[in-house]
């Protein structure tokens, strides 16, 4: 497969990270990230270049497009933490060889190369092999919010608590949490 020279993205505007103050929700694009055409990246020697089909829109890609989030920004380049597509080129490393030609769900972490573009690098211990029956909407969603529950719920076990409240019970993420905490004995 030969690849194009220019992708088309979604680009962060902002550089590092802000001071400033801002709601949870994303009042308008512009401030924060612009269509436009980027050089297609080369994956690393561990890292799998997707040809991205669809990429998700969490809490955490929104403070990361603020600036408000664990990992700086890089003007220029596409956001998105997480997506589904096809491996279309990788590093020298056998286990990303071979994911080459996969559909995979993957999480792009901190490679600066983000979901909300026509390809995007990940490495490939952050890629999934996704069979055929795996929808893109499933596949897409499948890193991000599920190791967020794990995570989320390992400090109340941590904690010793007995029980713990959710205020968004009827989001994906917390009804992982309550699928963890039945099967904990919460």
């Amino acid at each position: 497969m030969t690849l194009p020279s220019q992708m088309r993205g979604l680009l962060l505007v902002g550089d590092g990270y802000t001071r400033t103050p801002s709601a949870a929700a994303l009042e308008a694009m512009e401030p924060y990230l612009k269509p436009g055409s980027i050089a297609v990246p080369e994956p690393g020697p561990t890292q799998a270049m997707i040809k991205v089909s669809l990429a998700s829109i969490n809490p955490s890609d929104i403070a990361f497009i603020k600036g408000q989030y664990g990992q700086p920004r890089v003007k220029g380049r596409p956001a998105g933490f997480e997506g589904v597509g096809m491996v279309v080129a990788t590093g020298d490393d056998p286990y990303a060889k071979s994911l080459a030609g996969k559909r995979v769900a993957f999480a792009t972490g901190v490679s600066n190369w983000g979901a909300w573009a026509d390809y995007a690098v990940a490495e490939a211990a952050s890629c999934i092999p996704l069979i055929d029956t795996v929808r893109d909407e499933d596949g897409a969603a499948m890193i991000v919010n599920p190791l967020t529950a794990l995570a989320m719920f390992d400090i109340v076990r941590e904690e010793g608590e007995k029980a713990f409240v959710m205020t968004a019970g009827a989001s994906q993420l917390c009804k992982l949490i309550i699928g963890l905490a039945k099967e904990a004995g919460f």
